[in-house]
């Protein structure tokens, strides 16, 4: 109950200081934008595809890049807040040291989920085709898969600290994870090679997933080898990341 009332009011807290940074929120919704608006008429042309077809098959990656795009880089401002001292004065504070993380994290995937319902919005002019169920597990899929990359962001953040090198660094994790996943071009198009090589990227399974939800298969294994493999993955980065965490400010 404490750590949960704790990672509630660190939440409140981050996301009351984000919500004052409107032009972070802008800048950071552009991206997919561009994806959605420029890339994806492409994809009704190019595959051959319905332009329903071609969004159903598209969003759902864009959903995954910009779960792990967007909160990749979410530890640049935690490096501006241990210099700044903030971390210094959470050493005599009460809050539990997990819900540091925790209300972070759950600040950055509300932030997230916001975003995803704008594309959402977005799309449909386009054709996109809107299954309440899909869509639902689609964002809990999202979810998982942001909380594995804002915790990696995190602690990543504690270990270098300074932000040009935790940019570079999630720029280098984050272009890989991107084309071995599918997300602007499905892997089934790739060589055998690329094929065997994406099945160690725990993301591919993510779009995947996301992907067989949109087209009406609810009941897929994918989302469930998806579930498994990120939430895994999400349980190894959580826990590093509460260390890391609980050492910086002990």
């Amino acid at each position: 109950m404490k750590l949960a009332r704790d990672t509630w009011i660190i939440m409140v807290q981050s996301l009351t200081i984000s919500l004052r940074q409107r032009l972070w929120g802008v800048i950071g919704l552009a991206q997919p934008l561009y994806f959605v608006i420029l890339f994806g008429p492409l994809w009704e042309r190019s595959l051959r595809m319905s332009e329903q077809d071609s969004y159903a098959t598209f969003l759902p990656g864009i959903f995954i890049e910009v779960a792990v795009f967007g909160t990749l880089f979410a530890g640049i401002g935690l490096v501006g807040e241990a210099r700044a001292g903030l971390i210094e004065r959470m050493r005599v504070t009460p809050i539990s040291r997990s819900a540091l993380l925790l209300g972070r994290c759950a600040r950055d995937i509300l932030m997230l989920l916001v975003q995803a319902v704008i594309l959402v919005l977005v799309a449909i002019p386009f054709g996109l085709p809107v299954k309440v169920v899909p869509l639902a597990l689609t964002f809990l899929l999202m979810s998982t898969v942001a909380f594995v990359a804002t915790s990696l962001s995190y602690a990543l953040a504690l270990a270098v600290e300074s932000e040009t090198t935790l940019a570079s660094l999630a720029n280098l994790i984050n272009v890989p994870l991107m084309l071995l996943s599918g997300i602007l071009i499905p892997i089934a198009f790739a060589p055998d090679w690329l094929q065997t090589l994406a099945k160690v990227n725990p993301v591919y399974y993510a779009v995947e997933a996301s992907r067989g939800l949109f087209s009406g298969d609810v009941t897929t294994g994918a989302l469930v080898r998806a579930l498994a493999v990120v939430g895994g993955v999400g349980l190894l980065g959580g826990f590093w990341a509460v260390r890391r965490f609980s050492r910086a400010v002990s």
